[in-house]
């Protein structure tokens, strides 16, 4: 064989393992064209669901970012997914958090670096407690004392979901509260600080 061919059928060996090492080691992350294909993809890659999507969540301080609070069986979870380089690709969240149903609610948190020292907090759960209409975070900041509260509404699907973005460790967390109707507290757990 001739010098030019058997460089070109190296150069053609060293391109196919070349795509195989970056499908084979997720070099190059696989995601959806839509939000909500995403989203199935994510759920099927960690064999979780499909879980019946309760509300689409577009966060309000990055426009590049979509959850997906769902439940799944006893399970509930807040999925996000985020567009980057014009297809969307899974973040965090996917996978459930058991509901416990001998407690009001169940809850989970995740925080996530958003660049220049920022975290992205998602705090999120399901209320078992049939008397609850409203959940409530309170935080503090750390460098002013000053309290920080965080309230949602319950509707029909019964799932809460609280987000921020701020300095890493400038908050410290209070407690998580449950209220009725007329905003009496039913339960509240406290954090450690």
């Amino acid at each position: 064989m001739k010098k030019k061919t058997l460089f070109a059928i190296g150069e053609w060996i060293a391109v196919a393992l070349l795509i195989w090492l970056c499908f084979h080691e997720n070099l190059i992350p696989i995601g959806g064209s839509t939000p909500e294909e995403t989203h199935r993809l994510s759920e099927s890659s960690f064999h979780y669901g499909p879980s019946e999507i309760v509300r689409k969540v577009e966060v309000p301080f990055d426009k590049d970012q979509v959850i997906f609070l769902g439940t799944y069986k006893d399970w509930f979870s807040a999925d996000s997914v985020y567009r980057k380089r014009g297809g969307w690709f899974p973040g965090g969240g996917v996978a459930g958090v058991e509901i416990d149903r001998d407690k009001a609610f169940s809850y989970s948190w995740e925080g996530n670096s958003a660049g220049d020292s920022q975290i992205m907090y998602k705090f999120y759960g399901y209320v078992s407690d049939d008397r609850i209409a409203t959940m409530e975070l309170l935080m503090t900041e750390k460098d002013t004392g000053k309290p920080v509260q965080m309230r949602e509404e319950i509707t029909n699907d019964r799932m809460f979901l609280f987000l921020w973005k701020i300095k890493d460790g400038s908050r410290d967390w209070q407690a998580i509260r449950g209220l009725d109707k007329d905003n009496k507290v039913i339960y509240e757990q406290t954090f450690g600080t």
